[in-house]
């Protein structure tokens, strides 16, 4: 019978684990990682536990992370393997000047902003900026979600028929007849809005204020993912050709707006996140200039690969 005071790496479980690690919670991750990245074979949870000595609880907690953000992927069956690595680390560096883009961008508007990568299947967010008013509640850098209505609408008219298609039938049947609308509008204006759905106010800004409040770090994963994906439900109603032109005052929730990449492709969206409950034509007008400025500048970079201007604003 193994001797449970001797981990099988030689450390004595009755250490302390802060006198073995400056930063236990990282060391377990690097471990993790680490273990996976030198094993040919799924290994299920418990497995990984024992090998690394460490509360399958804990295991479980850091692999449901690591998970999340692709760094390992998850067989029902046999457990998990290393999956992709993070798109910081996988994608090509971002061309100099996005981040100051961005950061010019939350700074005059006030709202959290993110770039994304709109590739085949899923939606990875490359960076982040969080506003003064406003920060983007939940998201870490790297998140990755599948690629579905109206996860990137903003890129979608400049995709190919079938890409589109595949896209269009992710919406529910209540949004289908929109959805196929929503790519015109786009093209025509070169920016998608969104707003909430009826009498959901209350709740988006309860979700928002908790996921701000909570952080990325601090909620759960599995907890952040279903606040998030209730939170995207409830502010993903497209706005109309009508509303865009109306002088009410509306809800407004996100707007998104391409960045084409070298090849002319549009690869890249840029989100800007007002989550307000009430603007007027004019503070609209206001986000869609300066998202769409933005957007341009950030074409330039990704284009060039100079450092572009950080200026965003209109005149």
């Amino acid at each position: 019978m193994k001797d449970r005071a001797t981990a099988p790496t030689g450390k004595s479980r009755a250490q302390p684990e802060d006198d073995r690690s400056a930063s236990p919670p990282t060391r377990r991750v690097v471990e993790i990682v680490a273990l996976l990245a030198s094993t040919p074979e799924p290994l299920p949870v418990a497995t990984i536990a024992e090998r690394l000595d460490i509360a399958r609880a804990t295991a479980t907690a850091v692999l449901a992370e690591l998970d999340s953000a692709g760094w390992v992927v998850r067989d029902p069956r046999r457990g998990y393997r290393i999956g992709t690595v993070p798109s910081g680390l996988a994608e090509p560096p971002l061309p100099p000047g996005v981040g100051d883009i961005l950061a010019a961008l939350a700074a005059e508007t006030g709202c959290g902003t993110t770039l994304s990568r709109i590739s085949a299947d899923r939606l990875t967010v490359l960076d982040i900026r969080h506003g003064p008013d406003r920060v983007v509640p939940g998201i870490p850098l790297g998140h990755r979600i599948p690629l579905q209505f109206p996860a990137g609408a903003a890129v979608m008219p400049w995709r190919d028929a079938a890409e589109q298609n595949t896209w269009l039938a992710t919406a529910p049947d209540t949004d289908r007849r929109g959805a196929a609308a929503l790519l015109t509008l786009v093209r025509d204006r070169g920016v998608a809005l969104f707003r909430p759905r009826a009498d959901d106010n209350g709740m988006v800004d309860l979700l928002a204020d908790l996921l701000t409040a909570a952080g990325t770090e601090l909620l759960q994963s599995h907890l952040r993912t279903r606040a998030l994906r209730q939170l995207a439900a409830l502010t993903s109603r497209p706005f109309t050709r009508d509303e865009l032109d109306s002088d009410a005052i509306l809800p407004l929730s996100y707007l998104g707006a391409p960045v084409f990449d070298s090849s002319s492709a549009a690869t890249y969206e840029i989100q800007l996140g007002p989550l307000r409950a009430a603007t007027t034509r004019s503070e609209r007008d206001a986000y869609i200039r300066a998202t769409r400025t933005a957007a341009q500048a950030l074409t330039a970079a990704t284009r060039n690969g100079e450092r572009p201007g950080v200026t965003v604003r209109e005149n």
